[in-house]
C-alpha cells in the first residue's frame, strides 16, 4: 500500500514536473528558433546592403578614375600638339613681320637643292610648274630671312620632320630631313591640304593624320595663314611632324590589367590603338574603324559624342566584350582620347567583396545551427537524467542561450541603422562570440572604405585650397598699388593681369633700375596653369635682378636667356618686351624677345604701333644676341604694352579680337586717362567675346610720361 502511494506520489510529482519541463523546453526551443532566424535575417540584410552600397561606391570611383585618366592622356597629347602649334605661330608671326617691314631686312635669296645636299637640312626652295625663278626673286630674297627660324625649329621640335612656308606666288621655302633633288621644281604648295585648310579657315589649321610620302610613318601638319598689312593673303607657314610621340602616349598607356587607350580623329575613325597598326587607303590617308558611322547604335553614339568634342564615360560592347569607355576631347585638333576597361576588371573587386560577405553570412548561419543542435541535445539528456534538476536547469539553460543571442540581435540592429562605430561585445567563448567577431570585422571593412572616400574628397578640397592660395600669391607678386610712385611727377603707370586659369603665365613689372631710370617689363610664358606660373616667377625674378645690376636692356636679355636655357627641361619659353626710360630726357631704350609690339600715342596724335624689331623668345636657344632700339617720349606721350591674350581673344565663332580692333578702341577717346584705358579695353574684349570662355591670360601695362 505504502509502495503504491509512494509510487502514485512519485508518479504525480514526475508527471507534474514533466509537464512544465516539456512546456518550458518547448517554449525555449521556439524562442531560440525565433532569435536565430531574426539574427540571420538581420545579418543577411546588413550584408546585402553593405555589398550593394560598397559596390556602387567602388564602381563610381573607378569610373571617376577612368574619366580622369582619359583627361590626363588628352592633356599630354595636347601638350605635344601645343609645341608644334607654338612653332607654327612663331614662324608665321616672323614671316608676317617680314612682309610688313621689308625695308628692315637684308636680301637673302635661297636656291633649289643642289647635288650633294640630299637628305640634309639645308634651307632650299621648290617651285610650282611654270614659276620663273627671276620673277619670284624679290619676294624670295625677303623670305630668305626666315630660313634660320625654319632650320632652328627642325632641330629643336618634337618629332618635327619639316618646317616650311608656301607662298601665293608659287614657291615653297622649306627645311626638310628627307629633301631630294628630283622633286625640287614640281611642287605647288597652293594645292596641298595644309595650305588650302589654312587659307580657307583664315587661322591656325591642323590636317588629319596621313601616311608620310617620304616613309617617315604616320604624320600630321599644322599651318597658319600669313597676311600682308593690307589684309591680303601672302603665304602659309607650316610644320610637319610624325605621330611617334603621340602614339607612344596613347598606345603605351597602362589602363588596369587589360584596358587600353585609343585616339579618334575628327571623322570618327580610330587611328591609334595598341591592338592594331596604322592602315592607309588608296590615297595614302590613314584610316581605322569609324565609330561615328557604326551600325551599332551605342558605338555610333560614342563616336558622335567624341567627334562633337564632348567628354564622359559610357558602357557598351566592343569586339564582343562588355567594357567601360571614358573619353575626353583634344582642344586643338578636334580629335578625342578614349580609355577602355573591361567590365569584368571593373566589377571584379565588387564581386570579390560580395563573395566574402556571403561567405561570412553562411559561416554565421552554420555556427548558429550547430549551436542550436547542441542546446536541444543537452535539454533532452537533462530531462532523462534528473527530472527536477532538468526543470530548474532548463530555465537557466534557456536563459543562458537566449541572452547572448538577443544581445547579438540588438547590437546587430544598431549596426544596421548605420552606426558603423558600434562594436558588438559577446563574451560567450563559443560560436556566438565568433559570429559577433565576424560582424565587427565586416563593419571595420566598411569603415575603411568610408575613410578612403573621405581621403579622396579631402585631397580634392586641399588642391582647390592650394590653387586659391597660389592665385593670391601670384597676384601679390605683381605691382598692384596704383599710383606706384605718388611722389614722382615725371610719369604714371597702371597695369592689370587676368589669368585664364587659377594661376597664369603672364606678368608685368616696373621698377627703378637706378635713381633716374624706370624699367618696364611685360611677358608671356608658354602654356597656362601652375607650370607656366612657376616659370613666370623664375623669369620675372631673373629679369629684375639683372636689370638692377647696371646692365643695358639687351645685356639683361642675353644673360636671362642663357640662364633659362640651362635648366629648361620642360621646353618652355617666354616672349618678353622690356624698356628703360631715362626719366630726365625721355629717351626710351627697349628690346623685344618675340613679344607683341607695344602701341604708342604721341601727344595730340592717334595711337600707332611702336617700331619694334622681332627677336627670338627667351629660353628658346642659348647665346642669342638681342638688339636694342630706342625712341624719345615727350610730355603727354603714352605707351600701351599687352600680351597676346588681348589680340587673340576669341568670340563664340572663334574669330580673333585682333590688332585693328585694339587700335580702334584705343583711338575712341583721345583724352581718357590710363586707368580708364585698361578698363575700356577689358570691357570691349568682354563685349566682343559675347560669353566665349577666356582662352589665354590677359595682361596690360600703360606708361604715361609727363616730362
Amino acid at each position: 500500500m505504502h509502495r503504491k502511494i509512494h509510487s502514485k506520489i512519485l508518479a504525480v510529482i514526475l508527471v507534474t514536473a514533466l509537464i512544465p519541463l516539456v512546456g518550458l523546453g518547448t517554449a525555449s526551443a521556439l524562442l531560440l528558433s525565433g532569435m536565430k532566424n531574426n539574427a540571420l535575417d538581420t545579418n543577411k540584410e546588413l550584408g546585402s546592403t553593405a555589398a550593394t552600397d560598397s559596390g556602387h561606391a567602388l564602381t563610381n570611383q573607378i569610373e571617376n578614375d577612368l574619366t580622369a585618366r582619359a583627361s590626363s592622356i588628352a592633356d599630354s597629347v595636347d601638350g605635344k600638339l601645343l609645341q608644334i602649334e607654338n612653332q607654327t605661330r612663331i614662324v608665321a608671326a616672323y614671316t608676317e613681320k617680314l612682309y610688313a617691314n621689308p625695308e628692315n631686312y637684308a636680301s637673302r635669296p635661297l636656291n633649289y637643292l643642289q647635288p650633294g645636299e640630299e637628305g640634309t637640312t639645308v634651307p632650299h626652295i621648290r617651285t610650282a610648274e611654270g614659276v620663273n625663278y627671276d620673277d619670284i626673286l624679290p619676294e624670295l630674297s625677303l623670305l630668305g630671312n626666315a630660313a634660320d627660324v625654319l632650320e632652328e625649329y627642325l632641330v629643336t621640335g618634337i618629332n618635327v620632320t619639316a618646317s616650311y612656308i608656301g607662298t601665293e606666288s608659287g614657291f615653297f621655302e622649306t627645311v626638310d630631313t628627307t629633301a631630294s633633288i628630283p622633286n625640287r621644281k614640281d611642287y605647288d604648295a597652293r594645292t596641298r591640304s595644309w595650305y588650302i585648310g589654312a587659307k580657307e579657315s583664315g587661322t591656325l589649321f591642323w590636317t588629319d593624320i596621313f601616311a608620310d610620302a617620304s616613309g617617315r610613318g604616320a604624320s600630321l601638319s599644322c599651318a597658319m595663314p600669313i597676311y600682308a598689312p593690307d589684309g591680303s593673303l601672302k603665304a602659309v607657314a607650316g610644320t610637319g611632324a610624325t605621330m611617334e610621340k603621340i602614339s607612344e602616349i596613347v598606345a603605351g598607356a597602362k589602363i588596369g590589367e587589360s584596358g587600353y587607350a585609343f585616339l579618334l580623329n575628327k571623322r570618327g575613325e580610330v587611328v591609334i590603338t595598341p591592338k592594331s597598326d596604322f592602315e592607309t587607303d588608296e590615297t595614302g590617308a590613314l584610316i581605322g574603324e569609324n565609330y561615328a558611322n557604326s551600325e551599332v547604335a551605342n558605338i555610333r553614339a560614342l563616336g558622335e559624342n567624341m567627334v562633337a568634342g564632348k567628354g564622359g564615360i559610357t558602357r557598351l560592347t566592343l569586339d564582343g566584350q562588355d567594357v567601360f569607355v571614358a573619353y575626353a576631347p583634344l582642344s586643338r585638333t578636334g580629335w578625342s582620347i578614349g580609355v577602355v576597361m573591361p567590365n569584368a576588371e571593373v566589377t571584379a573587386p565588387v564581386s570579390d567583396m560580395e563573395k566574402s560577405i556571403n561567405t561570412l553570412i553562411s559561416q554565421s548561419e552554420a555556427a548558429v545551427n550547430s549551436y542550436m543542435t547542441t542546446a536541444v541535445t543537452v535539454v533532452i539528456v537533462a530531462v532523462l537524467l534528473v527530472l527536477l534538476l532538468a526543470v530548474i536547469l532548463s530555465f537557466r539553460f534557456a536563459t543562458t542561450i537566449s541572452k547572448p543571442i538577443s544581445l547579438l540581435t540588438e547590437e546587430a540592429g544598431e549596426i544596421g541603422k548605420g552606426n558603423l562605430d558600434h562594436t558588438i561585445t559577446v563574451m560567450t567563448g563559443d560560436e556566438l562570440e565568433e559570429l559577433a567577431h565576424a560582424f565587427n570585422m565586416m563593419t571595420d571593412e566598411l569603415k575603411l572604405y568610408m575613410k578612403d572616400f573621405e581621403k579622396v574628397t579631402a585631397d580634392k578640397e586641399r588642391i582647390a585650397t592650394e590653387l586659391s592660395v597660389a592665385t593670391n600669391i601670384q597676384a601679390s607678386m605683381l605691382p598692384h598699388i596704383f599710383p606706384p610712385y605718388p611722389d614722382r611727377t615725371e610719369f604714371d603707370l597702371y597695369g592689370s593681369m587676368e589669368p585664364a586659369k587659377e594661376v597664369g603665365g603672364d606678368f608685368y613689372d616696373f621698377f627703378l633700375a637706378d635713381e633716374r631710370t624706370l624699367a618696364v617689363v611685360i611677358a608671356d610664358v608658354s602654356g597656362k596653369g601652375v607650370p607656366a606660373a612657376l616659370f613666370m616667377v623664375i623669369a620675372k625674378t631673373l629679369i629684375k635682378n639683372n636689370a638692377q645690376m647696371n646692365k643695358s636692356p639687351e645685356q639683361v636679355f642675353n644673360e636671362v636667356n642663357n640662364i633659362l636655357c640651362e635648366t629648361n627641361e620642360g621646353g618652355m619659353f617666354v616672349t618678353c618686351f622690356m624698356g628703360f626710360l631715362n626719366i630726365d630726357t625721355g629717351e626710351f631704350t627697349y628690346v623685344n624677345a618675340g613679344h607683341n609690339p607695344p602701341v604708342i600715342k604721341r601727344n595730340g596724335k592717334e595711337w600707332e604701333f611702336l617700331p619694334c624689331k622681332p627677336g627670338f623668345v627667351l629660353a628658346g636657344m642659348e647665346d642669342i644676341n638681342f638688339k636694342p632700339m630706342s625712341t624719345t617720349l615727350n610730355k603727354g606721350d603714352m605707351l600701351y604694352m599687352y600680351t597676346d591674350g588681348v589680340t587673340e581673344a576669341v568670340d563664340q565663332v572663334e574669330d580673333l579680337y585682333g590688332e585693328k580692333r585694339l587700335i580702334k578702341t584705343l583711338n575712341k577717346d583721345p583724352d581718357i586717362n590710363i586707368q580708364d584705358i585698361i578698363k575700356t579695353i577689358r570691357l570691349d574684349i568682354l563685349d566682343f567675346a559675347n560669353g566665349a570662355e577666356q582662352a589665354d591670360d590677359i595682361t596690360m601695362l600703360l606708361l604715361e610720361y609727363y616730362g
